[in-house]
This record gives structure tokens, sequence and C-alpha cells, in this order.
């Protein structure tokens, strides 16, 4: 596998309040928290806006109103760090709701 692609620091900031503010409003994100430690922030979230289905994480933070905070959120938010294809995935999630 190859190396980790580092996530800028304000991309960094953005998980990271995103996750605090998940735990605020009683969601734990897990699942994401484990991927992002064991792949990085960037190669974690293109991981998860690319797969087929809606994430469960994504779900929650709609529930909660946290989309602007979600990893969807951060991919067009910090375009320039992700893919093509992570962008167009992650426009296509936030625009199902």
């Amino acid at each position: 596998m190859g190396a980790k692609r580092t996530a800028s620091p304000a991309l960094e900031a953005f998980i990271d309040k995103s996750i605090v503010l998940a735990k605020e409003r009683g969601y734990n994100p897990a699942v994401f928290i484990a991927m992002r430690r064991q792949y990085g922030t960037v190669d974690a979230i293109e991981r998860l806006v690319q797969s087929g289905d809606l994430q469960s994480g994504f779900k929650r933070f709609n529930q909660l109103n946290l989309l602007d905070w979600a990893i969807e959120s951060a991919v067009t938010r910090f375009p320039a760090e992700f893919t093509r294809n992570a962008r167009q995935c992650a426009e296509w999630r936030l625009q199902q709701v």
C-alpha cells in the first residue's frame, strides 16, 4: 500500500471539529475515526465517499443537522486535497438530501 497522503492543517482542524460537534450531539463516528487512524484523513475520506451507498455516518450527520461538517462537505470545502472522483461522489451525496 502507498504512503498516506498528508492532509492540510486546515482540513485536519475541520475534521477534528466535526468529530467534536458530532460527539456533543451524542454520535461517535467510531468507524471513521478508526479508518482515519489507519489510512490517514484524506485516504479515509476518499474511501468512504467513493463507496457505493450512503454511509451511516452521512445519514447520522444529516439527522443531527451537521451536514456542513460531514466528510462530504470537507471534500467540497477542500477540493484540491481530493481526487476528481471523490469530489464528484461527495457532491452527489450532498445533492441527495
